[in-house]
Parts: C-alpha cells; sequence; structure tokens
C-alpha cells in the first residue's frame, strides 16, 4: 500500500512536466486523492486508514503544493 501511495505521489508530483503521456497518469493520481471512495482496497481513503495518515491533511497539503524552482528546473531539463 505504501508503494501505491507513493506512485501517485511521483505522478502528482510530475504535474509540472508537459510531456502529453504524464497527463493522463496525472489526473488519474489527483483524481484518486481526492476521491472519498473506500470500498475498495486500494483506494485512498483506505491506503490512508491501514497506514495511519489524515486523508484530508494530505489533501490540504496537495491543494498548496506548488513545485519549488528545483523541481521546475528538473522538469524543463529532463524535457530536453
Amino acid at each position: 500500500m505504501y508503494a501505491v501511495l507513493e506512485d501517485a505521489f511521483l505522478c502528482f508530483h510530475k504535474k509540472c512536466e508537459t510531456e502529453k503521456r504524464l497527463v493522463e497518469r496525472t489526473r488519474e493520481a489527483e483524481k484518486w486523492f481526492f476521491s472519498d471512495d473506500s470500498h475498495w482496497l486500494f483506494s485512498f481513503v483506505s491506503v490512508c486508514d491501514v497506514l495511519g495518515l489524515e486523508p484530508e491533511y494530505i489533501r490540504k497539503k496537495l491543494k498548496h503544493w506548488s513545485p519549488s524552482r528545483v523541481d521546475t528546473a528538473q522538469a524543463r531539463d529532463s524535457a530536453l
């Protein structure tokens, strides 16, 4: 479950990159983070419950997350 959460964070993080193939994964990750579905074993809410995390706290931070200059530079450099 930790790996699922980590992969979603990485996909969400890459939303600053402009590669079209990443756009769909980024949208899926964002949808996953903000879904309240708790019936699926690997839903965000279920994963947080198992790992002892607060979904609303994480969502709040994701809403206010902005890429640092280092992240933006790395995204730009990897596109070259």
